[in-house]
């Protein structure tokens, strides 16, 4: 078999997906996922039967994968608190998630190690979203009791233009409850903290870093270098996010491989600057692009970019020659490992399609068109850069107005100019967070640059969302 790896994966995916779509116990698939690893291990030597047996297994496991994450522990606050009542209960455990500010609230993923209620004290695990009045301050990690009423997520509504609600949303992240605290007397701090110290480390340089961005820039070119360079679009107007949803550049406001590689290239020249040996090179950049994955918030996107850098990093290590194919399947085993419901999230989706489209497209609409007998290398450049643009198009227009409703036939065009700005837009941005570090004095030219760019892009953006049929509403 041809990219083994490959062909696992996507039946491992396909077996999520009939667990989702239907209603099948949990023993079934789990005795027959273990008859048919025997069967691979005995008929090894079987090519076909051995190929045969190994996509059976592998859909097997799917199915149990994401049955097994719908079986909640014994211990997990679901079985035996019931919302609904205006019931006080008081739940201790940690900030599992760095907290967001918005006006006078701060929202975070609390983790529950202990429960209270009717006078009986238990052991407990779960997730719940936390919206507290007040609260500044408080950090990842930090140990909290918190008092106040818990109610079900509401499972009416979309959080997208897909078929589920918010409720589905919120479970796929495994959050279960929502809890609102009116006053600071709803927590009380402990003074104890429980969080992973390389996570906390992560989101301490964030804090610096965007502190840095909304220093040096006025609020919404801050904004939208904050989404670009850290992940955070809580800034971000609706009105630039739906018009750059129309012309389908929204991708930009988000971190995504580019970034991942901006910081990896960007961190190998300054080690090969003082002259390191190339192994020591990116045995340095490894943790450095695991930090930068954990300060995103480690979306599904950066993810990907970050399991697949650090497979070609370890290839040059290693001299070895990674195949594409096997390691965005390693990516995505690597994630739908760890959480199978990942597979209906929107960003999982568009993440994985838009690259397995570059990658498989790309060179073949390349070959048929024979640009390699092009002799200008700058026509060559912006033809190559728009067969890109439409091989990621042509793997996600699909999803796109399944979910969205949307057809955007400018997208191509618009990427064709957007994308580059972008890129030198986070260029910039990477540039000023570091002269504002190493020589401050420079800081403020790259503001300055950033913010004209940023003005750019909005501007080109709006003229592409005003030509004829830009982008069609599909209901």
């Amino acid at each position: 078999m041809r990219r083994p790896l490959a062909v696992f994966v996507f039946a491992f995916c396909a077996g999520i997906f009939i667990a989702g779509a239907a209603s099948i116990p949990f023993l079934p698939p789990y005795l027959s996922a273990i008859i048919l690893l025997v069967l691979c291990a005995f008929f090894f030597r079987k090519e076909l039967l051995f190929d045969t047996l190994l996509i059976c297994f592998s859909l097997c496991l799917g199915i149990v994968a994401l049955k097994n994450t719908q079986t909640l522990p014994a211990c997990h606050i679901a079985k035996f608190i019931f919302p609904g009542h205006k019931q006080t209960y008081f739940l201790k455990g940690f900030i599992d998630s760095q907290p967001q500010g918005k006006g006078t609230s701060t929202s975070f993923i609390f983790k529950a190690e202990e429960a209270q209620y009717n006078n009986l004290r238990r052991v407990c695990c779960g997730r719940i979203m936390v919206t507290s009045k007040g609260g500044t301050g408080l950090s990842y990690g930090e140990e909290l009791i918190l008092a106040g009423t818990l109610y079900r997520p509401y499972g009416f509504g979309k959080y997208s233009r897909g078929s589920r609600g918010y409720r589905d949303y919120l479970r796929n992240q495994d959050v279960w409850f929502l809890m609102n605290i009116a006053t600071k007397a709803g927590f009380v701090r402990s003074g104890k903290n429980k969080g992973f110290w390389l996570k906390k480390s992560a989101f301490m340089l964030k804090d610096r870093i965007e502190k840095v961005i909304f220093k040096h820039l006025a609020p919404l070119p801050a904004a939208i270098l904050d989404a670009m360079v850290m992940g955070e679009r809580r800034g971000i107007p609706n009105f630039i996010n739906s018009a750059m949803i129309k012309t389908g550049t929204v991708h930009i406001l988000v971190v995504s491989g580019f970034n991942v590689g901006t910081v990896i290239l960007a961190l190998i020249l300054l080690l090969k600057l003082v002259r390191l040996p190339r192994k020591a090179r990116f045995m340095i950049a490894i943790p450095s692009v695991v930090i930068y994955c954990l300060m995103t918030g480690a979306s599904n996107p950066v993810v990907r970019a970050t399991v697949m850098a650090i497979i070609f990093m370890l290839g040059f290590i290693f001299f070895r020659q990674p195949d594409v194919y096997n390691t965005l399947s390693l990516s995505a085993l690597f994630i739908l490992g760890f959480n199978p419901r990942q597979l209906f999230e929107i960003g999982f989706q568009l993440s994985f399609a838009s690259v397995a489209s570059i990658v498989y497209l790309y060179p073949r609409i390349r070959d048929f068109l024979r640009l390699e007998r092009l002799k200008v290398k700058f026509i060559r450049f912006i033809i190559d850069s728009c067969l890109v643009s439409l091989s990621a198009w042509a793997g996600t227009f699909g999803l796109i107005a399944y979910y969205f409703k949307l057809f955007s036939p400018v997208t191509v065009l618009a990427n064709l100019f957007i994308v580059p700005l972008a890129s030198f837009i986070t260029l910039c941005g990477f540039s000023l967070i570091m002269a504002d570090f190493a020589c401050p004095y420079f800081a403020q030219f790259f503001a300055r640059t950033c913010e004209l760019a940023v003005y750019l892009l909005i501007s080109i953006n709006a003229l592409f969302l005003k030509l004829p049929l830009s982008y069609l509403r599909l209901s």
